[in-house]
């Protein structure tokens, strides 16, 4: 958690409800491709996270003078983006949408741990492999689980996090993220271990 940044999240909420514009507008820059990457991974199609991103900081805006100053915004304003696309998903019920490539995740992510590393060569091309079979993976997973998984495995959020965002008990999302990662593990092929090294072929080359 970064104290100053969550500081500065507080004077810009401070800015704006004192009649300063630009406190929001800040805000927005500092926090919409994080909000958009919640979206795109919960809605599965880069338009509808385009459209939603809109509509949640519309939201937010409207929202800024109930926010809890002795709170972080960003856990706020995660929470407002993640029961959007909950609405959203359920309105859409059984249409299918087209999994996306995951754009919103900088190119030097492990798209199993969220980890920083520095691929090149055929390790650019295993990722891409891994990123196609994540995706489908997590499409499978039922929609409570999917939002912890993405809140945990991709933006790194803590249990407390997550629990605050969807307003869960710690314990429960301990569970629902120990069952997400066993269903995407036992759904990805078995050399694959998603949060962990390949370990099949890790172990065929000792």
């Amino acid at each position: 958690m970064d104290v100053e940044k969550d500081d500065e999240d507080r004077r810009l909420v401070h800015r704006h409800l004192s009649g300063d514009p630009s406190g929001f507008e800040q805000l927005y820059r500092r926090h919409r491709e994080r909000i958009f990457a919640v979206l795109v991974r919960m809605l599965r199609n880069r338009d509808d996270a385009l459209e939603a991103t809109q509509e949640v900081f519309i939201r937010i805006h409207r929202g800024l003078d109930s926010f809890d100053a002795s709170g972080r915004f960003l856990t706020w304003a995660f929470r407002i983006a993640t029961n959007h696309a909950i609405d959203r998903i359920r309105r859409r019920k059984v249409r299918k949408e087209t999994a996306i490539v995951e754009e919103a995740v900088a190119p030097s992510s492990d798209l199993r741990t969220g980890r920083s590393h520095s691929p090149e060569g055929s390790h650019r091309l295993e990722r891409e492999e891994v990123a196609a079979a994540i995706h489908q993976a997590v499409d499978g997973l039922a929609e409570t689980h999917r939002i912890v998984f993405t809140l945990h495995c991709y933006e790194k959020l803590s249990y407390g996090e997550i629990a605050a965002v969807l307003g869960i008990p710690i314990g429960t999302v301990m569970s629902r993220l120990y069952h997400a990662r066993r269903k995407v593990r036992d759904t990805l092929p078995r050399d694959w271990d998603p949060g962990g090294p390949r370990r099949t072929k890790k172990r065929a080359e000792e």
